[in-house]
């Protein structure tokens, strides 16, 4: 399960940068990337990484105050995913009509089929079912975020969310919802074996879980890599994608090894990441 989970990761990757693939240089989109600014000086960037880390942590408060009101929580969960979905096939409607690899015609249809899927989601949500097609949608946002975000913004957050996840799985937030979340599991509150009460905000992956946010930074991480080295071939960047992938991988049987076994939970986002690194750094220095 987790190599589909990173498959989906990587296809997601593939289609947020197809337009580099047919046309390398592409005008700004004309998306709003409101709160954030899309200068690059020193001050846009601390600004962006203040309003990202502001938003994250208010989202993590929001579902630790919800976790015991569990129709709150829902309802919170069912208009998070309504947005995030709505707002991914609109974006990726916008980015390929864009750049010419969709008709104007085709393109009004998918905004407003866009509606129709947020809700597909939401009942799905509702179902409990679907975990990767959360994980493939957090992996679209991820990619969203590298067109979205100057590039130094996206460097500063690949090097800031393995650090705050590391703090905050092991002694913050995340790690109080991990662990109250397996004792209401092991209650009998959580439903089916492999059942969680975070459902929504986690990916049940058979015998274990990945947060959606750690689909986002996989595939912010892996997007930034190949709009980097596409410019010295699609083959390069396809063999760049595959190698991160393989880094990934590699960084989440290093997690199972270093905390599951130790903690039971753990951080998903630092061995990958740290693993991914020469890759991100070749990327920025190849690009310069």
């Amino acid at each position: 399960m987790v190599v589909l989970a990173l498959a989906l990761v990587a296809i997601a990757v593939l289609l947020g940068t197809a337009p580099l693939f047919f046309e390398i240089k592409v005008e700004p989109l004309p998306v709003q990337s409101t709160p954030y600014v899309r200068a690059e000086d020193a001050g846009a960037t601390v600004h962006n990484l203040v309003i990202f880390f502001v938003l994250l942590l208010g989202a993590t408060a929001a579902i630790y105050i919800l976790f015991t009101r569990r129709r709150l929580l829902n309802l919170f969960l069912y208009f998070v995913w309504y947005v995030l979905a709505v707002g991914v096939v609109q974006f990726y409607t916008i980015l390929y009509y864009w750049t010419g690899l969709l008709d104007e015609i085709n393109a009004v249809r998918l905004m407003w089929a866009s509606l129709l899927f947020g809700l597909a989601v939401a009942f799905l949500i509702h179902r409990r079912r679907g975990d990767l097609l959360l994980g493939f949608l957090g992996a679209l946002a991820g990619v969203m975020f590298v067109w979205l975000l100057p590039e130094p913004t996206v460097a500063a957050l690949l090097v800031a969310l393995p650090v705050y996840d590391y703090v905050m799985v092991s002694r913050g937030l995340l790690g109080k919802l991990v662990r109250k979340s397996k004792e209401a599991a092991s209650g009998g509150g959580g439903g089916a074996r492999g059942d969680t009460p975070l459902f929504g905000f986690v990916v049940r992956l058979r015998n274990m879980s990945l947060g959606v946010g750690d689909f986002v930074v996989y595939a912010m991480a892996l997007s930034y890599i190949v709009t980097k080295l596409v410019h010295l071939g699609g083959g390069a960047a396809l063999l760049s994608l595959a190698a991160g992938v393989a880094l990934i991988y590699l960084g989440l049987r290093l997690t199972v090894s270093v905390f599951l076994k130790r903690w039971g939970y753990g951080p998903a986002l630092p061995l990958p990441i740290l693993l991914l690194s020469p890759l991100i750094a070749a990327a920025w220095l190849l690009h310069a």
